[in-house]
């Protein structure tokens, strides 16, 4: 036998014939026969494209609701309009008869007059969306009168998106943009978002649809809700009538840290009465009861029971809480365990009960509701198995491990019915690799068998297989017999078919495990197997993955073995998912996904073309945790899996805090963590905003690099950066990151999301879809780390590290450190500095400065600048040579771990030890009468932060005075040749500033900062050059320029070097032997 995923594989033997593409689009309006009744409702205008001619609507509305009643004919329609133009709201009124396919709309234009307008509408575009299809989208096409194919003249058209919702769902909008401009032929850039949340028409509107229920701010988006848990206010409830009636109770999902690695599947309780219930716990084949007892209050309950622990332990648990929500057959528990610094819970507990086995889409979407106007994320919770039945199956004599276990149960067709996508499969040979497959079983009528239809992506080039056709039949032993029905491109006509069978090793409403063996030894073991995960929606969570784990050790499949699939392939969107029992966040407005596909069809593909867009740092702070959702750079090491968390500390300064899952390529993956420094720059006469982001680790060198947000809206952004540039100014090594504050995403919103890349000229498809499983990014509440209060020495930890002698040489050198903050603020003020043996501890004595060896010392792998001193009381320091005091790189090391609070050390005063005073750093402002030692050829000898291995520049006097033009080689850190950068530097006679103008003709590798500023401050001798920029991330960035590749740094350019608080320690320092 084969497995499911090998038969797949075989689907990609198929060819497909690559369609010629022209570049003219020729009009193909789609001939939809929809029934009257299809157009019946009110419908909000969600965007337009005005007609060259006037067409019944003024060309400067705002918004526009259309109201369309059938009349007692069943085949025409009343038409009414509603619309506001400069903030007056203005009727229309009008009917609708059948035409050619369509309905010719005649409009009464002027109250009192006989002019009729008419205009000949077909629509292009129908679909539905939500469980229930409640939400209905249209798309109407119309002009005059239509020619031969139905279509108009070019310009001459009026259409029409429209919703009978004011927040029409983001794949609505996405497939009624592909009709528009796929068989229509317009671009979606020719359209005009408006207003959907205004009153006027309000009245017209069923209640549902009324603008009292769709709260947004000023920027369309959904209003912030109260996050302090002093203000939750939940409604009044009859929790206390609710057990009135006999209940059996299922906890369909769950957040608790108590359960966490319990690897519960299922838990229920029967009443006997109002104060007490015995409950069923599952835990695999592990069945076991326990008693419960509540007491009820008003908006409280108080629950306590017990649960057998994995260990074999019996403890208490607490299910009390307030009652959130309450419907009549669910209710919401919520408790705070722990209230943060800002009000807001860092701890929740919360259990959602039901008393039916299936809860429908709509309640689940009314959970989410609940839960996020209290600031918890919906996709935090657990779903646990509510068809379970607590039936301990009979021991199987002499069970030997790895053999096949015993079968699933309960298992029902209906369980099986629905939308299902492959998450993962053993990575075995033999196999052609499968990138994605979604399949979609459904009922046979007067059958027990199921339908299936399949899509599937071939890994090595992108291919999309599908549909495909066969049948799944369960059988009564519990197992799954497919047929399934393939053919090949190069013999029409025929088709093949194939079997293979699937043992069901765990199912619930939201995942399966599917296993076969094909071999097995004499003993029974299986020596040859393979094993498929298919989840319900296209989001596969850490808590997925720990619910089936244990199923995987019952036959001997390791983790690692496994093969991840693709779930967020544009490989069978053609198959939607109900996503029963799963997240559905909708994060994009009308205006977002109509601004982003308008904004692809003009990108912006040169450095000096490209705007980004302001992200609020207490904004940004206050969404809590981020989480990548795909991903496409050409940095050094492949990131799998990503999180982080932004902490602001003024309005343009923020630390970000981040864990990744990382690998160089063809090594195991490895755990990080990360923490920078951010600070918002701002072009306003380009409305450009763009972030600088600064890296600094022990080991490692000092570097940063720009980025900018391309989208930006609280929910998702878009994140961007160029590191290197092309000659015609286009990105040659590029960037670019999706990210989400929620941990699944909307497929369609995140297909919409990543076509910002085209803006920047970057195919969507090259993005990379990360994972939310992945271990390293599991426990992300640790991204905030506690209360520094709550922290003492000995359970601190900021990945600390001891270091060789040569290590710490290149890393610290020989400088002075002040200590500008620490963990003991009664502590005397000292520095260090390393003499070659040893660290010095600097001290003030009556004669002058004591200096004494430290022990040990130890540094933090995150941050150079914070160091553990073990034999000092534990103590905790931040080291600056400069001796500055800056909150942000204070904030940035209290983030390095997780530390007792970090508080800055005073400056010392009238100090006896003259070691202890922070230098006065020289700051060129002296008037300049000659630049000419400018010229000739400079070498750059240290830099921080750092960009490039080498660089060699040659100076010529400018047209003008004081400029000089220039010509710079660089090496790249591969030890690459770059091409050369040309411009000219202008210098500020009078202050020693200057700017710099690179040249026109070619872009410049880097923008906007390198080793060669674009701005700063100059100081020049005969034998260096240093440039110096202030309000940099690092405090002060530099770049130090010698004469001649031979000799270094002679002592007296070396101390006049630090009269500037220039100290080139060793991993700053290039080699300057370079050979471009």
């Amino acid at each position: 036998m084969i497995s499911f995923s090998h038969i797949l594989s075989l689907f990609l033997l198929i060819l497909i014939t690559p369609e010629v593409v022209f570049s003219f689009c020729y009009p193909k309006i789609p001939l939809l026969d929809l029934q009257p009744a299809q157009y019946n409702g009110s419908w909000f205008v969600i965007a337009r494209k005005p007609s060259n001619s006037r067409y019944f609507l003024p060309k400067n509305i705002n918004s526009s609701m259309i109201s369309l009643i059938l009349n007692s004919d069943n085949t025409s329609l009343s038409f009414s309009e509603y619309h506001t133009v400069e903030q007056k709201c203005k009727s229309l009124t009008g009917n609708m008869t059948k035409h050619k396919g369509g309905y010719m709309l005649e409009v009464k234009q002027e109250a009192g007059t006989n002019y009729v307008e008419k205009i000949f509408f077909r629509p292009i575009y129908h679909g539905y969306s939500g469980e229930q299809n409640e939400e209905m989208n249209m798309v109407l096409y119309g002009c005059l009168d239509g020619n031969d194919n139905g279509g108009c003249k070019i310009g001459d058209e009026l259409v029409l998106i429209m919703s009978n919702s004011r927040h029409p769902q983001t794949l609505q909008l996405y497939k009624s943009a592909q009709v528009i401009e796929d068989e229509a032929c317009i671009d979606i850039l020719h359209f005009t978002a408006l207003d959907t949340y205004t009153e006027c028409g309000d009245e017209m509107v069923d209640e549902d649809q009324k603008l009292r229920h769709a709260k947004i701010d000023e920027d369309n988006e959904f209003v912030d809700v109260e996050c302090r848990v002093e203000n939750i206010r939940p409604a009044n409830n009859n929790i206390s009538i609710f057990f009135k009636e006999p209940r059996v109770l299922t906890v369909v999902a769950y957040i608790d840290a108590s359960l966490s690695g319990e690897q519960i599947a299922h838990i229920s309780c029967r009443y006997n009465s109002e104060t007490t219930a015995e409950c069923e716990w599952i835990r695999q084949d592990t069945c076991f009861k326990t008693n419960l007892t509540q007491t009820l209050s008003t908006n409280q309950i108080q629950i306590s029971s017990s649960i057998l622990k994995i260990n074999g332990s019996t403890v208490p648990i607490d299910w009390s809480g307030f009652v959130l929500w309450e419907n009549g057959d669910e209710y919401i528990s919520m408790h705070c365990g722990l209230v943060d610094d800002d009000g807001a819970c860092d701890s929740v507990r919360v259990y959602v009960w039901s008393d039916e086995d299936h809860m429908d889409q709509p309640t689940i979407n009314e959970i989410y509701r609940e839960l996020q106007k209290v600031c918890i994320d919906p996709t935090d919770l657990i779903f646990l198995n509510t068809f379970h039945e607590c039936i301990i199956p009979s021991p199987t004599p002499s069970l030997l491990h790895c053999q096949s276990p015993n079968g699933w149960s309960p298992i029902t067709l209906s369980m099986l019915q629905g939308v299902w996508y492959i998450a993962a499969d053993l990575n075995a040979d033999p196999k052609m690799f499968l990138q994605s497959t979604v399949i979609n079983m459904k009922r046979i009528q007067n059958s027990s068998d199921l339908e299936l239809i399949y899509y599937a992506q071939k890994e090595s080039d992108g291919r999309c297989i599908g549909p495909g056709n066969g049948t799944v039949r369960l059988t009564d032993n519990g197992e799954l017999h497919v047929h399934i029905e393939y053919s090949y491109s190069f013999v029409p006509g025929y088709k093949s078919s194939i079997k293979f069978k699937f043992q069901i090793l765990y199912l619930d409403n939201q995942r399966a495990v599917l296993y076969w063996c094909f071999r097995r030894a004499e003993n029974g073991t299986c020596t040859q197997h393979d094993v498929t995960f298919m989840i319900r929606s296209r989001h596969f969570s850490h808590n997925d993955l720990s619910m089936i784990l244990p199923y995987l050790d019952k036959v001997c499949i390791d983790r690692k073995d496994l093969r991840w699939f693709d779930l967020h392939s544009q490989c069978g969107t053609e198959i939607s998912s109900s996503t029963i029992l799963r997240r559905d966040l909708i994060t994009l407005t009308h205006y977002h996904v109509l601004d982003i596909l308008t904004n692809v069809q003009e990108p912006k593909c040169l450095y000096n073309e490209i705007r980004g867009v302001k992200a609020d740092f207490y904004s940004l702070e206050r969404a809590g945790t981020w989480f990548l959702m795909s991903r496409m750079d050409e940095m050094s090491m492949d990131t799998y899996a990503m999180v982080g968390r932004i902490f602001a500390v003024t309005n343009s300064t923020a630390v970000l805090r981040l864990f990744q899952s990382a690998a160089l390529p063809g090594e195991p993956r490895e755990c990080f963590t990360r923490v920078f420094t951010i600070r918002e720059r701002e072009n306003k006469e380009k409305l450009d905003y763009w972030y600088e982001l600064h890296f600094e680790s022990t080991t490692k060198n000092s570097t940063f690099m720009i980025f900018r947000f391309l989208f930006y809206n609280r929910h998702v952004g878009v994140i961007y950066s160029c590191l290197r540039n092309k000659a015609d100014g286009r990105c040659d090594e590029k960037a670019i990151y999706v990210i989400s504050r929620h941990e699944s995403i909307d497929h369609a919103e995140l297909t919409v999301i990543e076509k910002v890349a085209k803006s920047v000229c970057v195919e969507p498809l090259l993005l990379y879809h990360v994972a939310a499983h992945d271990e390293c990014i599991f426990e992300h509440s640790r991204l905030k780390p506690p209360a520094c209060s709550s922290i003492d020495i000995v359970s601190s930890n900021a990945e600390w590290i001891e270091m060789n002698l040569q290590q710490i040489e290149a890393s610290y050198g020989r400088l002075l450190y002040q200590v500008v903050a620490s963990s003991n603020s009664r502590a005397p003020t000292f520095a260090l500095r390393f003499d070659g043996q040893h660290f010095q501890k600097i001290t003030e004595q009556p004669s002058g400065c004591l200096s004494s060896p430290i022990a040990q010392i130890r540094f933090s792998q995150r941050n150079r600048n914070l160091i553990y001193l073990p034999s000092d009381d534990g103590l905790i320091a931040v080291i600056h040579p400069a001796g500055v005091r800056s909150d942000l790189l204070l904030r940035e090391a209290q983030m390095s771990g997780v530390l007792p609070c970090l508080a800055p050390t005073p400056i010392p005063e009238n100090q006896n030890c003259t070691q202890l005073v922070a230098p006065v750093c020289k700051y060129p402002n002296e008037a300049l009468t000659d630049t000419e030692q400018m010229n000739g050829d400079w070498f750059l000898f240290s830099s921080d932060p750092m960009f490039v291995l080498n660089w060699r520049c040659t100076f010529k006097d400018g047209d003008d005075d004081y400029t000089h033009s220039f010509e710079c080689f660089s090496e790249s850190w591969v030890g690459e040749c770059e091409r050369p950068t040309r411009g000219t530097l202008h210098i500020n006679a009078s202050n020693s500033t200057f700017y710099t103008v690179f040249d026109e003709e070619e872009a410049p590798i880097r923008t906007p900062e390198a080793e060669i500023f674009t701005s700063g401050r100059i100081s020049v001798t005969d034998e260096r050059l240093i440039l110096l920029k202030e309000d940099h991330l690092v405090g002060r960035a530099y770049s130090l320029w010698l004469r001649k590749t031979e000799g270094g740094m002679t002592e007296k350019v070396k101390q006049d070097a630090e009269s500037f608080c220039v100290w080139p320690i060793e991993s700053q320092i290039r080699h300057t032997a370079m050979l471009c």
